[in-house]
Formats: C-alpha cells, sequence, structure tokens
C-alpha cells in the first residue's frame, strides 16, 4: 500500500535513531512503547538502526507526545519532513486518542527550562501531580488539567476547595493545563484576592503538545520578578536536564 505522505528529504536513520533516544531520555525502550502505543520491535528497528522507511508523521505524533526530549517539529525534521508544513497540524486529537496525561506535556517542557526539577507526586489516586523545584520561591508546584469548555472563577474555587486539593499549602503554586486557547483566556482573566496561592494557566500547544504561554491570575500573592523566572516557557537551557535537584 502506498504512503499517503511522503517524506520531503531522504531518510537519515542515525539522526533519526538519535532523536528517537533523545525523545525515550531516562526511560527504557519498553516503557517508552507503553507511554507512546507504539510496537516495542517496531521503535526497536529504529533504535538499532534496522530501519529504512520514515516512519509517518502520525506515528511521530504519538512519539512526540511521550517525548522527554524533542518535540513533534524536531522530530518530524530527523525523520526528513519539512515541519513547516505541519505547523497548523492539530496534536490535541492525538492527546486524546491516547489517553493524554498532563506528564505528556509536562516532562518534554520541564526538560527545556533552565531550574532544576523533581516529581514527587505522579497524579495518582486522585491527588494533583506535584514537582518540586530547586531554589523557587514557592515549595511546591501543583499541576491540574482543564477539560472543560468553558471555566469560571467558581469552577476555579470548587478545584482548590476540594479534598484532593487539601494537600496544596499557601506556599504552593498551581498551574492549570488547557488546550484551549479560549479557555486559556478566560481562566488568565480571573481574580482571586482572597486566595493566597501562586496560581498560573499554561496553554498546550496544538502543533508538539509543549507548553506554549503561561499566565499568572491575580491573586493576594505578588507576583515577582522570581516567580517569572520559574515558568514552563523558560527557554533558559537547550539542553535536557536529569530529574534531580
Amino acid at each position: 500500500m502506498k504512503r499517503s505522505v511522503e517524506p520531503d528529504f531522504k531518510f537519515d536513520k542515525d539522526k533519526f535513531g538519535e532523536a528517537l533516544m533523545a525523545a525515550v531520555g531516562t526511560r527504557t525502550i519498553v516503557q517508552f512503547s507503553k507511554d507512546t502505543g507504539i510496537s516495542y520491535a517496531y521503535l526497536s528497528k529504529y533504535k538499532n538502526l534496522r530501519e529504512e522507511k520514515t516512519p509517518t508523521p502520525q506515528t511521530i505524533k504519538k512519539m512526540a507526545l511521550a517525548s522527554q526530549g524533542p518535540s513533534y517539529k524536531e522530530l518530524l525534521e530527523a525523520a526528513g519532513y519539512d515541519s513547516d508544513k505541519y505547523e497548523n497540524d492539530d496534536i490535541s486529537a492525538t492527546m486524546v486518542n491516547s489517553e493524554w496525561s498532563p506528564m505528556n506535556t509536562l516532562l518534554p517542557t520541564l526538560c527545556r527550562t533552565s531550574f532544576k526539577w523533581q516529581f514527587v507526586s505522579d497524579g495518582t489516586a486522585g491527588a494533583p501531580l506535584c514537582a518540586k523545584i530547586e531554589g523557587a520561591p514557592f515549595e511546591s508546584w501543583y499541576f491540574i488539567p482543564v477539560t472543560k469548555d468553558n471555566v469560571t472563577k467558581e469552577d476555579i474555587l470548587g478545584i482548590l476547595g476540594s479534598k484532593e486539593a487539601e494537600v496544596i499549602s499557601p506556599d504552593s503554586k498551581v498551574t492549570f493545563l488547557t488546550a484551549s486557547e479560549d479557555v486559556f483566556n478566560q481562566i488568565k482573566d480571573i481574580e482571586l484576592n482572597l486566595i493566597s496561592l501562586r496560581i498560573s494557566v499554561a496553554l498546550v500547544k496544538k502543533i508538539d503538545g509543549l507548553i506554549g504561554d503561561e499566565s499568572y491570575l491575580k491573586t493576594s500573592v505578588e507576583i515577582k520578578a522570581k516567580d517569572e523566572v520559574y515558568q514552563l516557557t523558560d527557554k533558559g537551557n537547550d539542553t535536557i536536564t536529569p530529574l534531580s535537584l
């Protein structure tokens, strides 16, 4: 069967193999296979440089969503595609079909920041996903995904007042994650003057599943210059950092 999409350049298996292993990051190929839904045998061919055919953009999307390094655009280029042709590609549909979780976005996004971080809760059993950040002005950083099409102030207050949110102390930061630009704009304009928390909203880019923008909400906590350093859009370091403090 003829491929529906042909690569734009000659496939370089060495280049793509290197990009694949950067995407795998600290995991094994077995775990990466589980995270992407791509067969272990198929991934092993690229890892061991035994595959001569370029993976399809749809397969690359799955790799990008679980990547601990290269973005969707970078993986496309490594595979021999002109990434500019896919700048309007909607990766959010793949997020849904691949059982997207905040970790799919946060791992590769945090790998691009200049500060050191470590996850202390993976968001299972109803507890919010949480990370510790070295040198940050807040003790813990919590991440809460947003699935609603419309979000109000009452929705935010309801989440923060829930039993699951009891672990969030006043000296923490809470970031809501959404792939909807409309919801992002709804949340960032909400004012919570009586809440003593750092609260922000982050927009997940549809092209690669990474964070494209983050904005602080107005709360009783004064956001200072140091707070602005510890954001998901930090680009101070292009190298992949280990999960350690």
